[in-house]
């Protein structure tokens, strides 16, 4: 998919990346998160994403439960995860 948006918009375009796992299965039309790895989404698409050269330096939001201690646990998780040339 990200190979798809910088064709179509060029590299560099990429500007964020919001990220959040999710407690429901695709097509349940609900929107509710779980932390990075522990829901329906799994870890394997974060690290197919955050190995993708696009996201590399693209800040990131993350939408997760848990309050502070735990975002700092979603965000350590995505960092294991990022690009690294």
């Amino acid at each position: 998919m990200l190979d798809r948006l910088v064709t179509a918009t060029g590299p560099g375009r990429l500007r964020l990346v919001h990220a959040n796992d999710s407690k429901d299965v695709c097509g349940a039309a609900k929107d509710r998160h779980a932390n990075i790895g522990a829901g329906h989404i799994g870890a394997a698409p974060f690290a197919d994403l955050m190995t993708q050269p696009a996201t590399q330096g693209v800040p990131l939001i993350i939408e997760t439960p848990g309050g502070d201690e735990r975002h700092a646990a979603d965000v350590a998780r995505l960092k294991e995860l990022q690009y690294t040339p």
